[in-house]
């Protein structure tokens, strides 16, 4: 598939989960002054086309590319989508979703961070806001990972 097949079933597949919400959002639909900012830091061919943004309160994001991941905490983090080898959810976040939540099913459980695994054996966590864009980001990367393939 080319990046803008991808780009285009993607985008269809986070609409279908729920975006825009307050925190995320399609690219195309950011400011242009922060396109503007972002695209500065990367190189657009070997990150491909950004797709989404999704964000958190305490100001952390990330941008979906056809090719690469950024992931904005103390500083931007590129990943390549080809280094990805799973997600999952951080002990400590599940063991604060039990204390938070004791009425909830374990699948019904609202988190906020999520691990990235990586082929290298590193890892980096991404803060996302509960239920639509936690669950909505997962599936995204899962539908991505499949078309990369």
């Amino acid at each position: 598939m080319t990046d803008l097949e991808i780009k285009k079933n993607v985008s269809k597949k986070a609409v279908d989960y729920g975006i825009p919400t307050n925190y995320s959002f399609l690219y195309d639909d950011l400011s242009d002054d922060f396109k503007k900012e972002f695209e500065s830091q990367i190189n657009r061919t070997e990150f491909g086309i950004p797709i989404m943004k999704y964000g958190h309160q305490n100001g952390n994001w990330l941008i979906v590319g056809t090719k690469k991941l950024a992931i904005k905490n103390e500083r931007l983090n590129l990943i390549g989508i080809e280094h990805i080898k799973g997600f999952e959810v951080p002990k400590s976040e599940l063991e604060k979703a039990k204390r938070n939540q004791p009425d909830k099913m374990i699948r019904k459980f609202e988190y906020e961070v999520l691990t990235i695994n990586n082929h290298n054996r590193n890892s980096i966590d991404v803060w996302l806001n509960k239920k639509v864009d936690y669950y909505g980001f997962w599936h995204i990367m899962i539908r991505l990972l499949n078309l990369k393939k």
